[in-house]
């Protein structure tokens, strides 16, 4: 197995960095799919058994990549998997921001690597500074692939375009510190609710004329706890009960420049982030519905 690539724009480099920073924030480790076209970062439930990613990232290398090299180890098995600690890598790339070149490559040291030169320019003298990072990986064999696939999930009830993610952020980290879950509520019409309940209050925050992406209603309340405003359609409504602090992660993708972020919701059951950036990364959060 060989991978060579190299990154000379300071753009590229910058959201590269902020990419990853995103990652090592919602988990502290990922799988590092490499393939002929896309990097894909994965993160999977932590967990004891298999389990479907979390968090599925796509990076398309020709955008971000002025040389790219990868040989698998077979022509029917072209792609590379490397389980690596995203912090490690994350600190890698920080000073990315101020560098002048990256060479990535996979070499094998003491243990498997994935070795970063980062040309840096000097504060004192005309010459750059070449600072060399090993971040050690495990190479994922060919019999685990299988587990790292992208989820297949249902077709969503509602798919609706989020608000600013820094005010949902701060919205949503101020519930969690009364409540360990909140409801996400998306209308047909572009409104979108997060609320919580405890045993003292009831907290609401609402959004209206979002965009609505697409509805697949009318929705089924016959069974649910479904609360709307006055004169709203609850079969126009879908909602779901999920993790807070889950929610909260994913909106720390806030630094990575964006067009849009999309929210899908599978009544009850799943909620689906997806952010796109105008380099065509794609970055998706599933997040399963809490049901009593």
């Amino acid at each position: 197995m060989k991978f060579r690539a190299v990154m000379m724009d300071s753009s590229p480099m910058r959201e590269f960095a902020n990419i990853v920073s995103t990652i090592s924030k919602l988990s502290k480790e990922c799988i590092l799919r490499l393939s002929s076209d896309q990097l894909y970062f994965i993160v999977s439930e932590e967990n004891n058994g298999p389990a479907p990613p979390i968090l599925w990232c796509e990076v398309p290398q020709a955008l971000f990549f002025s040389e790219y090299q990868i040989v698998g180890v077979d022509d029917e098995h072209k792609d590379i998997y490397l389980g690596i600690i995203s912090a490690n890598l994350s600190k890698s790339l920080v000073t990315l921001k101020t560098a002048k070149s990256l060479k990535m490559k996979l070499t094998k040291k003491q243990c498997p690597c994935l070795t970063l030169e980062i040309d840096l320019p000097s504060i004192t003298m005309q010459q750059s500074r070449l600072v060399t990072h090993d971040v050690p990986v495990i190479v994922i064999p060919r019999k685990l692939w299988t587990e790292f696939h992208e989820p297949r999930v249902p077709r969503p009830d509602i798919s609706i375009e989020l608000p600013s993610l820094k005010q949902l952020r701060t919205t949503i980290d101020r519930m969690k510190t009364m409540s360990p879950e909140v409801v996400l509520r998306a209308s047909a019409e572009g409104r979108l609710t997060l609320q919580i309940k405890t045993d003292l209050a009831k907290v609401s925050t609402r959004f209206r004329d979002l965009r609505v992406e697409a509805f697949e209603g009318p929705i089924d309340h016959s069974d649910s706890e479904s609360e709307s405003q006055i004169n709203e359609d609850v079969s126009r409504v879908c909602y779901c009960r999920v993790d807070a602090k889950k929610f909260s992660m994913f909106l720390s993708a806030d630094n990575i420049s964006h067009n849009r972020t999309i929210c899908s919701i599978v009544h009850k059951k799943l909620v689906t982030l997806c952010l796109q950036t105008e380099e065509n990364v794609k970055l998706q959060c599933f997040i399963t519905g809490i049901v009593y």
